[in-house]
């Protein structure tokens, strides 16, 4: 939903698949701006008051909706302190109240999207062969049906984790949510589920055939990235454990436990240090590891420092929560999983075992799974994968071939494109009107 630019820490799968298409043949219909930098594609169409219902009392008060949400959800990495007041009472409260409004659906009800003649005439002079479309949203579920229904083109449905299971949860527009994604499912010509645990999912629940996709990139980037001889001079004195991406969805109490883990190691004389490279630090996140000596917090990486990153640390720390609903994590895939295999260290997966990216890791093995929370369990791994050269010699070699298997760029960006080309083959009377 955000804007797709060149250089972002978001949209990542969607700039490796169409990352070697012209410019001038992609368009994208989008309703925020994002932080990143460079245009991905040659034509843009922000969607305004006129394509939703109401939509002059939606222009008036989304940028206050959207201001109050913004409220206290992240600090900076630096200067971080907790202050207490009525005028920070009431803006919680304001933002609980808009995000509420926006997690309920109801906004997206109220203001329903629609078809306007400026969209319109977008869609007629860009003259697309496809829609692209992932979802998320009832307006972002409806949108591709109604462009498709008025110009007759076929749909091409992707998604990476199952939000129409948990998206607006048990709100009355949750149920309007799972019908619209029917709907958008059937009249989709060719249908992209994550992984092949999904893949049964979603053939089992819509009666519908779905390919199998994942998050690519090209593992040369990694061959070519070595830290310099100061840092590894400091990797050499003590051991660094990086973790890359949200602290949302309570990750962070994998944190804690990490933490309390490296002090009990620390103890034992073992040197650990903690590196977080992260987009904000929650609010909520406990004081407890602000404060920790053993804990860096740095912002979160560009694509093109990735590499770096990841190939200098000692282990990579990959958690999903133990206290977030299933439905939420059961088919998702971490977005880091593949660029930890890239770099060929040791990889500590760190979560519940029906979450996605802990099955995928057992199934593939490239990395050593926790599945149960507990600090000394956490410790052992820990301790294992520092000490056992086969054990790391292992995981290198299951991820290097789970890499060649499905993250390989190059491969699935070919399989991406031959799946689309395939939509030319199907009959006229098979793509939905």
């Amino acid at each position: 939903m955000a804007k797709i630019k060149i250089e972002e820490p978001i949209n990542l799968i969607i700039r490796k698949q169409f990352g070697q298409w012209p410019s001038d043949h992609l368009a994208q219909i989008y309703s925020g701006e994002s932080k990143g930098s460079g245009e991905f594609c040659d034509y843009y169409y922000h969607l305004q008051a006129n394509d939703r219902v109401f939509g002059s009392i939606y222009n008036k008060i989304r940028r206050g909706i959207v201001d109050i949400v913004a409220i206290h959800s992240e600090n900076n990495h630096s200067n971080i302190k907790r202050t207490y007041s009525f005028k920070s009472f009431i803006a919680v409260i304001k933002k609980h109240f808009g995000e509420w409004l926006i997690a309920s659906g109801l906004w997206e009800m109220i203001f329903r999207v629609r078809l306007s003649s400026s969209m319109a005439t977008f869609v007629s002079e860009f003259k697309p062969d496809l829609i692209y479309c992932q979802g998320y949203s009832l307006g972002f579920v409806t949108l591709p049906m109604l462009i498709a229904k008025r110009f007759s083109i076929p749909i091409c449905f992707q998604t990476t984790d199952d939000w129409p299971s948990y998206t607006y949860n048990s709100f009355p527009m949750g149920s309007i949510l799972r019908h619209r994604t029917r709907q958008l499912v059937s009249r989709a010509t060719l249908r992209m589920a994550f992984g092949e645990k999904m893949q049964r999912l979603y053939k089992r629940r819509y009666g519908e055939s779905f390919d199998v996709t994942y998050h690519l990139d090209d593992p040369m980037r990694f061959l070519m990235s070595s830290g310099s001889k100061i840092e590894q001079e400091i990797i050499i004195k003590q051991h660094r454990i990086v973790y890359t991406g949200s602290l949302a969805l309570r990750r962070y109490e994998a944190l804690q436990d990490l933490l309390a883990a490296v002090k009990i190691m620390k103890n034992n004389s073992i040197e650990i240090q903690i590196d977080v490279y992260c987009s904000g630090i929650p609010k909520d996140l406990p004081i407890e590891l602000l404060d920790a000596s053993e804990i860096v917090f740095y912002p979160l990486p560009s694509h093109e420092e990735i590499p770096k990153v990841l190939s200098t640390a000692s282990v990579l720390f990959l958690p999903e929560s133990f206290n977030v609903a299933q439905k939420m994590i059961e088919y998702s895939i971490s977005s880091k999983a593949h660029l930890y295999m890239m770099s060929g260290q040791p990889i500590l997966v760190y979560g519940p075992e029906y979450s996605g990216t802990v099955e995928y890791a057992v199934r593939m093995g490239w990395g050593v799974v926790v599945s149960k929370r507990s600090v000394l369990l956490l410790k052992a791994a820990l301790r294992e994968l520092l000490d056992s050269e086969q054990r790391k010699c292992q995981i290198r070699l299951n991820a290097q071939e789970c890499i060649q298997r499905y993250h390989n760029m190059k491969d699935g960006q070919d399989k991406f494109l031959k799946m689309l080309k395939s939509i030319e083959h199907i009959e006229e009377k098979s793509i939905v009107k």
